[in-house]
């Protein structure tokens, strides 16, 4: 893990990205049109991505708090179950569907509610509106 990073300037560059890809596929510059659809379409999932790095020591953001920088890894090592609930999560799964999954699954729930409660997903809600707020707009 190198420096801290900043969340949203790696979002801005990430927008800016898609913006350049979708006005190159389109043969014209979309502009602000192509940053908002950056945003609806891909800001949760993507702010989630970065949330489950920092929990996991993978990379640190200096907006999310420090103290939880691999807090994931620390707690709960290389358990398998981790890597499969991480990879629930990042793939849009809440903590119903992780719960749900466990129970089909006949999973231990201790270790389940365990790892939920220390991921905080819900935590980490914030809509495609803080990025306009970080952005200026």
């Amino acid at each position: 893990m190198g420096a801290k990073k900043s969340l949203f300037h790696h979002a801005w560059r990430e927008a800016e990205r898609h913006k350049y890809l979708a006005s190159q596929k389109a043969g014209k510059d979309l502009g602000d049109r192509a940053i908002d659809e950056w945003q609806q379409r891909y800001w949760t999932l993507w702010l989630r991505h970065r949330w489950l790095e920092h929990l996991l020591g993978d990379e640190c953001y200096k907006e999310f708090d420090p103290e939880l920088l691999g807090v994931l890894s620390r707690r709960f090592g290389s358990l398998p179950l981790l890597r499969e609930i991480v990879d629930q999560v990042r793939g849009g799964a809440e903590n119903a569907d992780v719960f749900a999954w466990a129970i089909r699954e006949l999973r231990h729930i201790p270790p389940v509610v365990a790892i939920l409660t220390e991921m905080r997903v819900n935590d980490i809600r914030c809509t495609r509106f803080c990025f306009g707020f970080a952005r200026g707009k």
